[in-house]
């Protein structure tokens, strides 16, 4: 019957169902015939799903990076990159790395990081000789970025999920965050170095100073959000609204011209069809986590690897392996969803760090979103600069493959993830 449940699920899934219903289904099929749960108890268990106050962090995360992007102050802190590194042999690859880290950090969203800095920077790069296949690449899988460098909307959602400190998650993500960038922009630098393209003519100091001072206002929203939960100033989901009040008040003063209602209402807007999607997605997976739950299947999955006399970081490389899979054809949230309600015990059972597990999924979670058929940032490029699809697969896939590397070192230097919150 257990079995049962799942084969019935993944059909759901296979067939087009959406996420949250298949999830639903599944869970209800478990409950109701399995376990015996009152039908009417299902309402309840999508509204628990929600009733969070960590999880009001998501809404007010998703309308402060709206708000940097619709309003103007994140674009700022772009010119200052491009201006900073782009006049260097390979720096405008480089730059657009950068900036999409930093973009990141500002909208916590991988999607409008890869639109955001496509639009400013893949058009430079094909200005300066760099194929549209390697521009699109590039920014396509340093997009992904958004996911790690705090606030990341992927660490509200695991801490919610398992429990673990999402002030921790933000600052452990950090140094990960730093090291994949790196990565990333080695992995640009020699990627782009085979093209035969000129180099952006250097900034004047006095421009680099003005672009600095104007996106100093921008750069200290993600200061306020990290330096008020570490600091104990306030909670993650205040930190938050702060940083709502903050880009208001930074927009209405220094970006006046882009300070309208027609902004404020696509930001609120776009803001509110993510989390809905997000939070139904949530009250599916309740359904599924709590069936999971009365079968002890996630128990008896960590007795049975126990059994295996496998070593504990053989298996964390296999379940790597299986959120590489998973993630040709599902999308990171409900990859999440999915998986933590059964690995997260396996796991701690090993004896791993809950901080230490949500870094390493957070990266193969990055990876998903560039691997074929079913990457969020593939589709988000290629629609927007209308290019078939398979451009920029191919330009990403030298990035995919350090990312994945990247991943691999997470996982077997635990202190990268750990270090400044152990």
């Amino acid at each position: 019957m257990i079995l049962l449940g799942f084969i019935v699920f993944m059909i759901l899934l296979f067939i087009g169902v959406p996420i949250w219903l298949a999830l639903g289904i599944g869970g209800v099929f478990w409950g109701v015939f399995l376990i015996g749960l009152p039908l009417e108890s299902i309402p309840t268990q999508f509204f628990i799903s929600t009733d969070s106050w960590l999880l009001l962090a998501i809404p007010y995360f998703l309308l402060a990076g709206n708000l940097m992007t619709y309003m103007g102050p994140a674009y700022k802190m772009l010119k200052v990159v491009n201006d900073l590194v782009g006049h260097f042999r390979g720096g405008i690859p480089a730059a657009a790395v950068i900036t999409c880290a930093v973009f990141g950090a500002l909208s916590g969203s991988s999607i409008a990081t890869v639109v955001a800095v496509g639009t400013l920077m893949i058009p430079q790069m094909k200005a300066l000789g760099y194929s549209m296949q390697n521009s699109m690449g590039i920014v396509a899988s340093a997009g992904t970025l958004g996911s790690m460098i705090p606030p990341s909307i992927f660490f509200v959602l695991y801490a919610s999920m398992v429990g673990a400190d999402v002030g921790d998650l933000f600052i452990s993500g950090i140094i990960p965050g730093i090291f994949i960038s790196i990565v990333l922009v080695i992995t640009a630098v020699l990627v782009s170095s085979k093209e035969k393209a000129s180099v952006k003519e250097k900034s004047s100091f006095s421009t680099i100073k003005k672009s600095f001072i104007e996106a100093i206002p921008s750069l200290f929203m993600p200061v306020i959000v990290l330096g008020g939960i570490y600091t104990g100033t306030f909670t993650p989901t205040e930190s938050a609204a702060v940083a709502v009040l903050y880009v208001l008040l930074i927009s209405f003063i220094f970006n006046r011209k882009d300070f309208t209602r027609e902004n404020l209402v696509k930001s609120i807007k776009s803001s509110m069809m993510t989390t809905a999607v997000i939070y139904i997605i949530l009250g599916g997976a309740q359904l599924f986590s709590t069936a999971l739950m009365y079968t002890q299947l996630p128990q008896g999955i960590t007795r049975a690897l126990t059994e295996l006399s496998l070593s504990p970081w053989i298996i964390m490389l296999l379940i790597l392996l299986l959120f590489f899979v998973l993630g040709t054809f599902l999308e990171p949230i409900p990859i999440l969803f999915i998986t933590m309600p059964i690995l997260y015990p396996v796991v701690t059972g090993l004896g791993f760090d809950a901080i230490h597990f949500g870094i390493v999924t957070c990266a193969l979670m990055m990876i998903s979103q560039i691997t074929p058929p079913v990457g969020g940032s593939l589709f988000a490029l290629s629609s927007y600069f209308k290019e078939n699809v398979s451009v920029v697969v191919k330009g990403s896939m030298p990035y995919m493959y350090a990312l994945i590397i990247a991943a691999i070192i997470l996982l077997y230097v635990p202190w990268l993830s750990t270090a400044l919150v152990r």
